[in-house]
């Protein structure tokens, strides 16, 4: 197990990494809002997650699905390749296998991103590569905040195309929990790595957990 709190700090501009952001979902227990459009500190919440990838030095390639323009625009202007998912309504998985196989060569790292988690930090996903580079970026890392399984992951980009090329997906939650001996936990030093809003009492208790940090 790695422990962010005695690993050695290594920055992301080390490896080169990919984010794929998975935006396109249909935010149904949200309600009647999108909840990728609800603002979150004076920016959209999908805005405010893609902006920490990018100031983290990782390139941002976002999957857009359920009311993909609205979500374009709240990204616009941001150095962001966007995928579309025609399946989204499939499901996550969906999204994740458009956002993989979008990807072009030459990358270290892939990063399976959720677009709603507003509490994360640009040091957080530095941190959590540092932990990647630091295993030889052979090992998926997943981290881990007092037990529980957090967001993102980190996957090796040869492991994930060789697992592809079997007719496998190395970047599906069963693959992780069918190959343990891949893994490597991250042991976060604190919750930002388990906290996403999915729903209106998310959202609510959001502001009371973790007071977002000014606009990136």
């Amino acid at each position: 197990m790695y422990n962010a709190k005695a690993g050695r700090a290594v920055k992301a501009q080390d490896i080169k990494a990919a984010a794929v952001l998975l935006a396109a979902g249909l935010s149904r227990r949200m309600g009647e809002r999108n909840k990728l459009l609800i603002e979150i500190g004076g920016e959209p919440l999908v805005r405010r997650t893609a902006k920490v990838y990018l100031a983290a030095g990782v390139d941002v390639h976002a999957v857009l699905g359920f009311e993909a323009r609205e979500v374009r625009a709240a990204l616009e202007g941001l150095p962001i390749t966007f995928v579309m998912n025609p399946h989204y309504e499939e499901g996550q998985q969906s999204s994740v296998r458009a956002g993989v196989e979008s990807l072009p060569r030459g990358y270290d790292a892939l990063l399976v991103a959720l677009a709603d988690q507003a509490a994360l930090t640009p040091a957080d996903i530095a941190n959590l590569l540092g932990a990647f580079a630091a295993r030889g970026g052979n090992r998926i890392i997943v981290p881990f905040f007092q037990g529980l399984r957090g967001n993102p992951v980190a996957f090796p980009v040869h492991l994930a195309a060789t697992m592809r090329a079997a007719g496998k997906n190395a970047v599906s939650r069963a693959f992780i929990d069918n190959n343990p001996q891949l893994i490597e936990q991250y042991e976060a030093a604190d919750e930002r790595f388990i906290i996403d809003i999915d729903t209106p009492e998310d959202l609510a208790s959001f502001g009371k957990r973790i007071k977002p940090a000014a606009s990136l």
